[in-house]
C-alpha cells in the first residue's frame, strides 16, 4: 500500500486512481465473496447492517502494521475507539517493534461512525520515562516481542479495556496503564503510577474489554493473572475484579475462585448483579457465564457456546429493543461472526440461541487470515443500532480496523442475513 501511494503521489495520477487502491487494500484486509459484498451493500440500502474501515495500516510505523483488538465505548453522543498497532498477532514472521508500536491508539466520531478524528496515540499524554519503562515493548508482551528483555518494569496489565464514567469521563487500561479523558476522548491523562509494578504488588493481569463504574465500589475492570514477565500465559483459576474509587488514580484487586481458567470476561450490569461471559481457557473451546456481586463468589455456569477450538472475546450487551441478553462470538476456525441471544429470566440455564451470521472471511485462521475480536460493542439507543468494532487481515499484518454496524431489530436483521447463513461451509481446523 505504501508502495502504490507513492507511485500515484510521483506521478500525480487522478485521486480517482487513489480510491481504487484504497479500495482494493480494503477488500484484501476483509477478504469478502461476492456474495457478501452485494449482502452488505443490499443491507446498508435497507437500513439493517453496514460495513466500513476505522483505522487502516496505510503508512504504519515500521513493522507496526497489525492494527487489532478494538475497543470502544459511548461517551454522550461520541464513539471512542482504542486498538493496538503492532507487528502482528503471532510473533513469527510479523517483524520487529518499533518506537511508534502502540496498545492505545484512540480515535472519536461525533457522528455515528460515518467520520473519525485522527488517530492519537496515548502514549504521547505519557511522560517520558513512563512511556518505555522497562523497553519499547510493554511489560506482558516482552515474551512475545522482546525475549531476551527480562526486565520486571512496566505497567502490569495485559489486553485493554475501555468504558465511560458515572461523571462522563472516557477511562482506559490498558498495556501503557491508565488513563482518563474529561473530554470524550479528544485529550487524555496518563496515571503515571497506576497499576505500575511499583504500586501494584501483583501478577500481570490479563482483563476484559469493558470498564463499569459501581456506584458504591466506582470503576471496575475483570480478569485474571496472567503471570510474570518470565511466566507468560501462566493464568490462575480466578475471577479477579481490579476496584478503583478515584477515577482511576489507584486500584485494589478482589479475588475469588473460578475453578477454571478464565480470561477476558465481558462483563454488563444486568437486574442487579454483573453477568459475565468468559472464554474458558483450559481448552479455549468454549465460553462460560459468571453472575457476580462485590464481596461475593461468583456463580459459574456451564453454557452451549461450544466450539471444535479457538474461541474468542466476546461482546455482550442487554438489547432495548428486544429485551433479550445479546453477544457478538466469533468462530475463528471458520473466520466468521455470529450474534447470539438469551432471555434475562433464562441466563442461569446457560442455553443460548443462535440468531444470525453476521461476517464470514475467506481464508485459514492464523495462516493467512486474522480477526475478530468482536468486543467492546457500544448500543446506540438513539439510532437503534449496535457499533460492533472488529479486526481483519492477516496475523503477520497488514490488519485493519472496521465498524460494523447492525440494527437492534435481531428479528428483522436475522431474516435479511438468513439466506447468508445458511449451509455455512466446514472448513479445516487450523491450529495455533
Amino acid at each position: 500500500m505504501k508502495v502504490a501511494v507513492l507511485l500515484l503521489i510521483i506521478f500525480g495520477l487522478h485521486a480517482s486512481a487513489l480510491a481504487e487502491v484504497r479500495k482494493s487494500f480494503v477488500l484484501n484486509l476483509l477478504g469478502l465473496t461476492d456474495g457478501q459484498r452485494a449482502k452488505f451493500k443490499a443491507g446498508q440500502k435497507a437500513g439493517l447492517i453496514e460495513l466500513a474501515p476505522v483505522n487502516l495500516p496505510v503508512d504504519p510505523p515500521g513493522d507496526c502494521n497489525h492494527f487489532g483488538w478494538p475497543v470502544a465505548t459511548l461517551a454522550g453522543d461520541t464513539i471512542v475507539v482504542m486498538h493496538r498497532r503492532i507487528p502482528g498477532h503471532r510473533a513469527k514472521g510479523a517483524g520487529k517493534p518499533h518506537p511508534k508500536m502502540s496498545y492505545g491508539v484512540v480515535l472519536n466520531s461525533t457522528d455515528g461512525g460515518k467520520t473519525w478524528s485522527e488517530p492519537y496515540d496515548l502514549r504521547e499524554c505519557m511522560k517520558p520515562e513512563d512511556r518505555n519503562r522497562g523497553g519499547v515493548v510493554p511489560l506482558s508482551h516482552r515474551a512475545k516481542f522482546d525475549k531476551g528483555n527480562k526486565s520486571p518494569l512496566g505497567y502490569k496489565v495485559h489486553l485493554h479495556a475501555i468504558g465511560t464514567a458515572r461523571d462522563g469521563a472516557v477511562v482506559a487500561v490498558n498495556n501503557h496503564g491508565v488513563f482518563r479523558s474529561g473530554d470524550a476522548g479528544r485529550t487524555w491523562k496518563h496515571f503515571s503510577t497506576a497499576l505500575r509494578e511499583d504500586t501494584f504488588k501483583h501478577p500481570i493481569i490479563n482483563i476484559g474489554p469493558r470498564i463499569l463504574d459501581d456506584p458504591q465500589h466506582g470503576l471496575l475492570v475483570f480478569g485474571n493473572w496472567f503471570g510474570e514477565v518470565d511466566q507468560y500465559h501462566k493464568y490462575d483459576e480466578k475471577l479477579v475484579v481490579l476496584k478503583s474509587p478515584d477515577g482511576g488514580a489507584t486500584w485494589q484487586a478482589e479475588e475469588h475462585p473460578a475453578g477454571f481458567k478464565q480470561y477476558e470476561p465481558a462483563a454488563i450490569f444486568h437486574d442487579g448483579k454483573y453477568r459475565l461471559v468468559t472464554r474458558d481457557q483450559n481448552q479455549v473451546r468454549a465460553h462460560r457465564q459468571i453472575t457476580w456481586l462485590p464481596g461475593k463468589k461468583p456463580t459459574i455456569t456451564k453454557t452451549n457456546l461450544q466450539d471444535p477450538r479457538l474461541v474468542d472475546t466476546v461482546d455482550l450487551s442487554f438489547n432495548p429493543i428486544t429485551k433479550r441478553l445479546e453477544m457478538v462470538r466469533s468462530e475463528r476456525h471458520r473466520m466468521e461472526l455470529w450474534l447470539w441471544s438469551i432471555a434475562p429470566g433464562d441466563w442461569a440455564k446457560g442455553q443460548w440461541r443462535r440468531e444470525c451470521r453476521l461476517f464470514q472471511r475467506t481464508g485459514k485462521f492464523y495462516t493467512e487470515a486474522d480477526g475478530f475480536h468482536p468486543a467492546g460493542a457500544v448500543i446506540d439507543e438513539k439510532r437503534g443500532v449496535q457499533h460492533i468494532f472488529i479486526y481483519t487481515g492477516h496475523p503477520n499484518g497488514p490488519a485493519g480496523v472496521f465498524r460494523l454496524t447492525r440494527t437492534l431489530n435481531t428479528p428483522k436483521l436475522a431474516a435479511f442475513l438468513k439466506p447468508v447463513t445458511a449451509n455455512s461451509p466446514k472448513s479445516k481446523l487450523i491450529d495455533r
